[in-house]
């Protein structure tokens, strides 16, 4: 809700369990208040979005189920994940597995490929020696609507390794009159580990909150490997709640991946959120929706401007600030 100067990231982020850049931990416990507020109506099985426009803003999330040479090698594949980006003002994509780092300079190229104007910022590899297994984070935006880049992007740094992907952080801010910045942390959870590590990730919301103030709309949105109920120290935070409640697993049997925001700060949601049903917007059978991917695209729509009684805040301020 409230703008800031649209800013390079210069540092890295610090997290242990509960500590940031030298800051005392105790100062940083999360409000146990279970009395959080509903994120709005999920809309489900959706073969379109809405238009974005100049009112209106699209974030998704897409786990790309191990995006790498195989699937770079089939067209019709690449042809379908481009389209299911060209929906969004800003994506983040999980799960990019391939070595290779020309792997999202092949995809923009086709989501390019028609005039489109979007660019990417991609994380280094991620992972954990012992496991073998590594994956990058992205962020892919539409250049004509939305300005980001590399400068404003950073990989947690986790000194203590209690997370095995460190989320990616990234800040954007919408090219309307009255700019929309918003901040995404990006995150991947490890499956056999996610009781402890949503815990964590609570400490990581804090703390990323508090380290881009006075920014307060800061939005969580990845593979959770979990659903609203079960999302442990996170739905205890103050007003932070998940906006998908329906399946987002390609066979509709688990909701894994989510956005979740701060409705008192992000007031800027619609209420408008959901998944894409990779069968209707391609017309395939399961088997084909699965050949994109075994997750299903989200997304939430957000105001496209500040709000108006952001607006009218930042203009008293200043005006404040004047006399």
């Amino acid at each position: 809700m409230r703008s800031i100067p649209f800013y390079p990231m210069m540092v890295l982020l610090l997290i242990g369990l509960g500590g940031y850049l030298g800051c005392d931990p105790g100062s940083l416990k999360l409000p146990f208040d279970t009395s959080a507020l509903t994120g709005g109506d999920t809309i489900t099985s959706v073969s379109s979005l809405p238009a974005r426009d100049g009112e209106r803003l699209l974030l998704g999330s897409f786990n790309l189920e191990r995006l790498g040479p195989s699937k770079l090698s089939e067209p019709t594949t690449m042809e379908r994940i481009a389209k299911v980006i060209q929906q969004f003002d800003v994506i983040a994509l999980q799960e990019i597995t391939s070595k290779d780092q020309t792997t999202l300079p092949q995809l923009l190229k086709w989501v390019n490929r028609s005039g489109r104007k979007y660019d990417y910022v991609i994380s280094e590899r991620i992972g954990r020696a012992a496991s073998g297994y590594y994956e990058q984070y992205a962020f892919v935006f539409d250049t004509e609507r939305v300005n980001g880049g590399k400068e404003y992007c950073y990989v947690v740094q986790d000194d203590l390794d209690v997370l095995h992907r460190e989320p990616f952080v990234g800040r954007f801010q919408t090219k309307g009159r009255y700019p929309f910045g918003f901040t995404l942390i990006n995150i991947h959870t490890d499956p056999d580990e996610i009781k402890y590590e949503l815990d964590v990730l609570a400490d990581v919301f804090i703390n990323v909150r508090s380290f881009e103030h006075p920014e307060d709309d800061v939005i969580l949105l990845g593979d959770l490997n979990a659903g609203p109920g079960k999302l442990q120290r996170l739905e205890q935070i103050r007003n932070f709640v998940p906006l998908i409640h329906a399946p987002t697993n390609t066979r509709g049997t688990k909701t894994l991946d989510n956005i979740m925001i701060d409705t008192q700060s992000t007031v800027e949601f619609t209420g408008r959120s959901g998944t894409i049903n990779l069968e209707e917007m391609f017309r395939v059978d399961l088997a084909g929706a699965e050949d994109i991917s075994d997750h299903l695209p989200v997304w939430a729509e957000f105001s496209f401007n500040e709000t108006p009684t952001s607006v009218s805040a930042m203009a008293g301020a200043a005006g404040r600030t004047r006399r």
